[in-house]
């Protein structure tokens, strides 16, 4: 919408009549509110969308398999596994949230 707005209102030719590219701190901010906009859930749907298709494993998929970011999301994906994984165990069922326990270091 920035970008349309820019072209549509803002946007100037030089002297021979060609456009002049927008300042750099202009497309700046057009990424900056861009990100900004992004929310958890939109990442969750388009990962379900794209990546999470139930033909395939997580771990098959690109992003898995990227140099940086790959290590850092299954291990995200491994530590709420496991962090579900103990929410749901009956172990704890009796146990109450505020006890008058002492921890000594």
């Amino acid at each position: 919408m920035e970008i349309n707005d820019y072209i549509e209102n803002r946007m100037e030719r030089n002297q021979c009549g060609n456009f002049v590219k927008p300042k750099l701190q202009e497309v700046v901010t057009w990424v900056k509110n861009s990100w900004e906009k992004i929310t958890d859930s939109c990442i969750a749907n388009a990962l379900r969308a794209g990546y999470l298709d139930k033909k395939y494993s997580f771990k098959d998929s690109a992003i898995a398999k990227h140099e940086r970011f790959g290590p850092l999301i299954l291990k995200e994906m491994e530590s709420q596994e496991i962090h579900q994984e103990i929410q749901e165990l009956d172990c704890y069922d009796g146990v109450p949230e505020d006890d008058d326990m002492i921890v000594i270091e």
